[in-house]
């Protein structure tokens, strides 16, 4: 049985042809580990979507392969998204199934890279080529949680637009260790790290763009912040 109901794959399908200008690869990281509750399930839904379109290519790797290493992939199961050219890298990543509200997220950022057509203002796409430092954006999320794909649409936009941001959703509750860490409690739970400088920015809520790019320049100026 399939994840997508027919009439989900019908509306889909028409989108994509109204939306997609050009190819977009999906890369799945995946394991046979039984340890990986959802790669199964993940494997399918992504081979369902890629289904629908001609312009999707899916790809499927190991967590063991070479293209995990290079693409900075430790976890499964780890979705890639990238133009057909690769000139996005790895920036864009879902780490855990993008299930429930998340479904919706994993669509938009399909038809973001295929298009090129973002939804950030001028404004902040100018604000963030200012950006010196290496920034990783981590949203932590729920599939249930209404709010959250906001949050990383913004995080997944800001990659798109800077070769120095790398946006991750992270599903906490298929990763509680990775939660854990920064004791995520409600969620979206956003930290933004400064892999140059060593500082962590992190705030609650879903924030707007206007807001979020603020965050992002704390971040990159070296400053810690927590808005826990």
């Amino acid at each position: 049985m399939g994840l997508l109901r027919d009439e989900d794959k019908a509306y889909l399908k028409k989108e994509f042809e109204k939306s997609l200008k050009n190819d977009v690869r999906l890369i799945l990281f995946s394991s046979e580990d039984e340890h990986c509750i959802y790669c199964k399930e993940t494997r399918q839904l992504l081979e369902e979507v890629s289904g629908l379109s001609d312009k999707i290519l899916l790809e499927v790797h190991d967590i063991k392969s070479e293209d995990a290493k290079t693409m900075g992939v430790e976890h499964t199961p780890t979705i890639v998204i990238t133009d057909s050219e690769s000139r996005l890298g790895s920036r864009i990543k879902f780490i855990g199934i993008p299930s429930g509200y998340e479904f919706t997220t994993l669509i938009k950022d399909i038809m973001f890279v295929s298009s090129g057509e973002l939804e950030v203002s001028p404004e902040t796409k100018e604000a963030l080529k200012g950006v010196n430092s290496k920034l990783l954006i981590e949203v932590y999320v729920t599939p249930s949680c209404p709010y959250c794909p906001k949050a990383v649409l913004v995080a997944h936009q800001f990659a798109m637009i800077s070769e120095k941001i790398e946006g991750v959703m992270i599903e906490s509750l298929e990763f509680p260790s990775l939660a854990d860490r920064w004791s995520v409690m409600g969620v979206p739970h956003t930290v933004i790290r400064n892999l140059d400088k060593g500082n962590v920015v992190q705030f609650v809520g879903a924030y707007p763009e206007t807001h979020v790019i603020n965050f992002v320049k704390d971040a990159d100026e070296g400053k810690n912040v927590d808005m826990r």
